[in-house]
């Protein structure tokens, strides 16, 4: 049995980890009003960035689950680390919007390491007390995804948007080697249940069916694609509907864009909490209900009032990402969580990814104030179902 000391050690750098991936993957969505204005694009194209970055994130997951199955995912974590250093330092030196582009797509390909592998390790290493683990390693990716756009915008404030992924390179390299190091005190004890754990194109398979025939699995991945929708798309045009329908500049926008992620934080702490009160769909169903008018309105305020919207809607939509957690937790055996988060990350991002590029072609061709528009009625149907 783990002793609370190693549970800590365990946890600390997980969380840690948690955190920096996060905001790697929440900064490109923030800095995409940036990448415009350098290279004179259109909402579109930046959709279009925005849906490769995710895609690549959410479509990596089934691989990168697999592989947590079988064997030990803490080093598939430091390899996405140390790989995703090396390829930001090119972002200083690539001249064109392609390389750009293509560097974001690797990043996003090696992003989607973290949550299958660190999930499922957390799921087999704990047991019985897996449920306070993933609350603990949900801490990290709260306040990483709460403090993404402060960082993005204290940087290009100073150094330009180039500069946010290299500096951003430093921590994660000494995580990566943090967790090497705490993966040799713990591979002995891994080894066996690795073995047991191997999973195959068959567990694939197995698993596909009882997405598609067990109901209230199917409704939990459903969810999860209109919250990646919503989310993904919100996070990549918020700075920019700040920028061109409010009027502040570029840095500012990107800055107060944490205005919608810092609620995540007490957000996912109030859906954890009322999920055990009032069951995981009816806060699905709740927060999806709350968020809708929210978005609906953002178009029409003045900017204290704008501001002050989006950050009641980043702390109420998280909620409904807590109830997913939860509930993936319950329906899913431990043997098939690499693969069941893994098929998670592909709903959120993977689909998500749609959203910026739908959300572009309709600010490009409407305006940026209609934006939100698709997001609300993604919302109500997310609403819709988890209420019948």
């Amino acid at each position: 049995m783990k002793t609370i000391k190693d549970t800590a050690i365990t946890l600390l750098p997980l969380s840690a980890s948690h955190g920096l991936m996060h905001i790697l993957a929440t900064v490109l969505p923030a800095l995409s009003l940036l990448v415009k204005d350098e290279f004179q694009l259109s909402n579109t194209t930046v959709g279009l960035l925005s849906f490769a970055f995710a895609a690549a994130i959410g479509f990596g997951g089934i691989p990168s689950g697999m592989l947590s199955d079988r064997s030990d995912g803490i080093k598939w974590i430091c390899i996405g680390f140390f790989s995703t250093a090396l390829l930001s330092a090119f972002l200083l030196i690539v001249p064109n919007f392609l390389s750009v582009a293509l560097i974001f797509i690797a990043i996003g390909s090696l992003l989607s390491l973290y949550h299958p592998t660190a999930l499922s390790y957390i799921a087999k290493s704990f047991g019985d007390k897996r449920g306070k683990a993933y609350g603990v390693h949900e801490i990290g990716a709260s306040i990483g995804g709460a403090i993404a756009p402060l960082i993005a915008g204290f940087i290009c404030l100073f150094y330009g948007w180039r500069f946010v992924y290299p500096v951003l390179a430093f921590p994660a390299v000494i995580l990566a080697l943090l967790l090497i190091g705490f993966q040799s005190g713990v591979k002995c004890g891994r080894k066996r249940q690795s073995r047991e754990g191997q999973s195959n194109i068959n567990d694939l398979i197995v698993f596909l069916r009882q997405i598609i025939r067990t109901g209230s699995i199917r409704k939990v991945y459903i969810t999860e694609c209109i919250f990646g929708f919503v989310f993904v798309g919100a996070l990549t045009f918020v700075p920019v509907f700040l920028d061109e329908a409010k009027g502040l500049d570029p840095e500012l926008a990107v800055t107060l864009t944490c205005v919608f992620t810092a609620g995540g934080a007490i957000g996912k702490v109030i859906g954890g909490h009322f999920s055990d009160l009032l069951g995981e769909r009816k806060v699905m169903a709740i927060g999806f209900f709350l968020t809708a008018p929210l978005f609906f309105i953002l178009s029409f305020l003045p900017l204290f009032w704008a501001i002050l919207t989006l950050a009641v809607a980043g702390t109420i939509l998280p909620t409904v990402l807590s109830a997913i957690i939860t509930s993936v937790g319950k329906e899913i055996e431990p043997s098939r969580t690499g693969i069941a988060f893994g098929f998670l990350l592909l709903a959120g991002y993977g689909v998500g990814s749609i959203s910026p590029l739908l959300l572009g072609l309709v600010s490009d061709s409407f305006g940026i104030t209609a934006v939100f528009y698709p997001i609300v009625v993604a919302i109500l149907v997310g609403g819709i179902l988890n209420s019948a």
